[in-house]
């Protein structure tokens, strides 16, 4: 199936590792020219390396606290300048930290909001007159199930993401006049850096390996296993493609089954 993403841009946020290359990788693979932005250089200059090898297409790279308003306005400005157009946003940058409750101070709500809430809204904000100006565009966000599985020890990121959820079907609304629409894609726990990291810290519980950590976690998960990074980015490509062009206002699940909830 043509995607009809070959030349199109796309702006990656978060593209250094996990989710965010994997996307980035598999818009490349269409043909898409990319930029792609991080707040670690090293990282993301090994990313951008990485997916101009395996897919012989233009990766711009612009190192970014998207945190703050200046990042999200460098990193649209630079990607509009070098390619002089967005067709694709993909918000991806931001990892809420758990906690309990009663114990996570107003700094860290406000640190993780920053660039998780805010920082997608403003790369929305940034991109938006763009995709006006040019007749359309697409936007995907990367939400995490936690949206719609609330737990007491992620309270932070399940407000967060529930927001985006929201935020995602308002924004459609908006764009649906200039031809931008806008989705978000919702994976649960997915074989990233992050999840491994997860994975060796529990094990450092008394008579716990990684192997069996790693086994109760994913086997509680109805397909038996958790997500792969690039079936996440599949969906994704799909979304910014032409083969969903009557697709807005819509977040889709990616966690095997493993949401109880039913929704409309």
């Amino acid at each position: 199936m043509d995607l009809g993403l070959r030349d199109r841009v796309a702006l990656v946020t978060g593209a250094s590792k996990g989710i965010g290359r994997a996307v980035a990788l598999a818009l490349a693979a269409e043909g898409a020219r990319v930029a792609i932005c991080a707040r670690d250089r090293a990282t993301l200059e090994a990313a951008a390396a990485d997916i101009r090898a395996k897919s012989g297409v233009e990766v711009f790279t612009v190192v970014a606290d998207l945190s703050a308003l200046e990042g999200t306005t460098r990193v649209t400005e630079a990607t509009r300048e070098r390619f002089g157009r967005i067709d694709i946003l993909v918000n991806n940058a931001g990892a809420i930290r758990a906690g309990e409750f009663l114990t996570i101070p107003d700094e860290q709500w406000v640190t993780d909001w920053n660039l998780k809430l805010l920082g997608y809204i403003r790369m929305a904000r940034a991109v938006f007159p763009i995709m006006q100006a040019q007749g359309g565009g697409r936007i995907v966000n990367i939400v995490g199930a936690a949206a719609r599985n609330p737990t007491a020890t992620y309270l932070t990121g399940g407000a967060a993401n529930a927001a985006l959820v929201n935020f995602t079907k308002g924004l459609a609304d908006l764009g649906a006049k200039s031809n931008i629409l806008v989705t978000a894609v919702s994976p649960a726990a997915t074989r990233t850096e992050r999840w491994e990291s997860l994975i060796q810290s529990e094990a450092k519980a008394p008579g716990k390996t990684v192997e069996q950590v790693r086994a109760e976690k994913e086997g509680a998960y109805p397909l038996g296993r958790i997500a792969l990074p690039e079936e996440v980015a599949d969906l994704v490509c799909f979304l910014a493609s032409a083969r969903a062009q009557f697709l807005t206002g819509i977040c889709i699940t990616i966690d095997g089954g493993a949401t109880r909830g039913v929704y409309p």
